[in-house]
């Protein structure tokens, strides 16, 4: 009896949209998936923590996708519309991991109670999937893990910009020109 519920605990499958941590020496990943309703696809939301914090949206289904160059992937929740851009397809799934693209999405995401995610494959095939919404809080807490603002994208690589001169400023007077 033992026997058989540890069989079940081992192959039991994972608890949709939990939030898991991975630590290695040299970075720090914290994730939040599901499976597809058909257990065709995941979808995955993941913080990764290298020398730089970046989130990323991913699309894995089995068998996986050819490397390509970026191909089209619309998601929307419910009955709203589709949001589409172009995602990486780096072999296996594919990825967007762009700050603006990836806010609107986890918002999408996290309010939705079904997630429909539409890809159009390295081989110009539709590949669709369906997923239950995971609600705020796996997905809030992925961004904090980067921290990432729910539904605001963070600041990057801002340029510092310099005080425009006002038009009707006075020089200050050189001291040592002849007045």
């Amino acid at each position: 009896m033992i026997l058989a519920l540890l069989l079940q605990a081992a192959v039991a499958p994972p608890v949709p949209w939990a939030v898991t941590t991975k630590v290695d020496a040299a970075s720090k990943a914290t994730t939040s998936s599901a499976w597809s309703l058909d257990n065709s696809a995941r979808l995955v939301v993941r913080c990764d923590v290298t020398s730089e914090k970046i989130v990323s949206i991913q699309f894995i289904p089995k068998p996986g996708f050819a490397a390509a160059l970026p191909r089209p992937v619309s998601i929307k929740a419910d009955d709203d519309g589709w949001l589409g851009t172009n995602w990486q397809f780096p072999g296996a799934g594919a990825f967007i991991s762009q700050d603006v693209i990836v806010t609107n999405l986890a918002v999408v995401i996290a309010h939705g109670k079904t997630i429909h995610v539409r890809v159009i494959d390295p081989d110009n095939a539709v590949v669709e999937a369906h997923f239950t919404g995971p609600g705020e809080a796996p997905i809030r807490q992925v961004l904090k893990a980067c921290d990432y603002e729910f539904g605001v994208a963070p600041p990057r690589f801002a340029v510092p910009v310099a005080p425009a001169a006002t038009p009707d400023a006075k020089r200050a007077p050189d001291p040592d020109e002849d007045q």
